[in-house]
């Protein structure tokens, strides 16, 4: 039993620690990359939930602040939850330019994501924007991935739930496992030359 509780709980203190010089919690302090990564979400009915709206409207911020030229939204695509879809239209909708806006239909978990903004997309340097109890996953998957990464944490009622905690720590622990046994993707070249 306590096997198991070092085995689940070691990975995340790991991870928190070696991801802590990684987050920011202020747009105006992130330093600047060329490229904002979303994860996705659920859309039920196309809806935007709290979550990414947030992580979309941080994005936006850092790119009308010139902190990053160009944003990856990431999500499956779906018709019952059309993620990428909704989150290009919000931004497309607030005037980032549709060459500025990058779309992987593809990304179903974080380290999918992550993985494919490399392989499929080129993705050097990221300001990964999503919630704080996200955030040090995320990080982490990232930077494993090969992407010079550092994470905005955005405030979420999610980090006062005992259960949602609980899951995110599961998917911590399996990230670290899963990291550990997969090799690495091989970059690709950009799609195209961000300004």
């Amino acid at each position: 039993m306590l096997l198991a509780a070092a085995a689940w709980v070691g990975p995340n203190v790991w991870i928190a620690r070696s991801t802590r010089g990684y987050t920011y919690t202020n747009a105006d302090a992130v330093p600047a990359r060329t490229f904002a990564i979303v994860p996705g979400s659920p859309v039920p009915r196309g809806r935007l939930s709290s979550v990414l709206r947030d992580r979309l409207g941080a994005a936006l911020e850092l790119y009308r602040g010139g902190r990053v030229k160009t944003i990856l939204v990431s999500g499956r695509d779906t018709p019952a939850s059309p993620e990428a879809t909704v989150m290009r239209a919000w931004l497309e909708a607030r005037g980032v330019p549709a060459a500025d806006i990058w779309s992987d239909e593809g990304g179903t978990r974080t380290r999918q994501t992550m993985n494919r903004a490399v392989a499929n997309y080129g993705i050097a340097d990221a300001i990964v924007c999503t919630q704080t109890v996200n955030v040090a996953r995320s990080i982490y998957l990232a930077r494993r991935a090969g992407i010079d990464a550092v994470g905005l944490a955005l405030p979420s009622p999610l980090e006062h739930s005992t259960r949602y905690v609980a899951r995110e720590s599961l998917k911590t622990t399996l990230a670290f496992a899963e990291s550990q046994l997969g090799p690495r993707p091989t970059p690709a070249a950009p799609i195209v030359a961000a300004r």
